[in-house]
C-alpha cells in the first residue's frame, strides 16, 4: 500500500516516484504547500475510504504519517 500511496503522491505533486520515500517531508522535500497538503489529505482519505480528521491532519508532515493514519 505504501507504493500505491507514493505513486498517488507522485502524480498529485508532480514529483518523480524515485524522489519520494516514507520519510519524505511533504513541504520541505516534496515542495508542497499547505493548500495542496489539505487537498491531498482529503483525497487520500476518500481514495482509501478512511476519512482523516482535522486533528490527524494537523499531525501530518511526512509520507509515513499519511500511511500510518490511513492504516489505523
Amino acid at each position: 500500500m505504501m507504493e500505491e500511496l507514493i505513486k498517488y503522491l507522485s502524480e498529485k505533486l508532480d514529483v518523480d516516484v524515485s524522489e519520494i520515500s516514507p520519510t519524505s517531508h511533504l513541504i520541505d522535500d516534496l515542495d508542497s504547500d499547505d493548500w495542496t497538503n489539505l487537498e491531498v489529505i482529503i483525497e487520500v482519505g476518500k481514495k482509501w475510504n478512511r476519512p482523516i480528521t482535522d486533528e490527524e491532519a494537523e499531525t501530518i508532515e511526512t509520507v509515513q504519517d499519511i500511511f500510518d493514519i490511513i492504516n489505523s
